[in-house]
């Protein structure tokens, strides 16, 4: 059976991604143990958690405002060239 050649990409792109993630996670876990002993009160805690969601919530929120404007035209409309316009 031959792939056609978006599932390729697709295949492609899920293990770059999935690579790129594990690189991260390992880095991350190297930072961390090399820290050494942190004290990380409650009140410390909930800033790192809440400030970690906002921004992951940001993030998502402005890619989905991205997509949202692209797909209903307003990017279009934006970009409206009255010499385009052919008789």
């Amino acid at each position: 059976m031959e792939r056609s050649p978006s599932s390729a990409f697709t295949l492609s792109a899920l293990l770059f991604g999935v690579t790129v993630l594990g690189l991260v996670v390992a880095a991350s876990w190297v930072v961390w143990r090399e820290l050494g002993q942190i004290d990380l009160g409650f009140h410390g805690w909930v800033a790192l958690i809440l400030g970690s969601v906002a921004m992951v919530a940001l993030g998502g929120g402005l890619m989905w405002l991205s997509f949202y404007s692209s797909r209903s035209g307003h990017d279009s409309a934006a970009h409206y060239d009255p010499g385009d316009e052919t008789d």
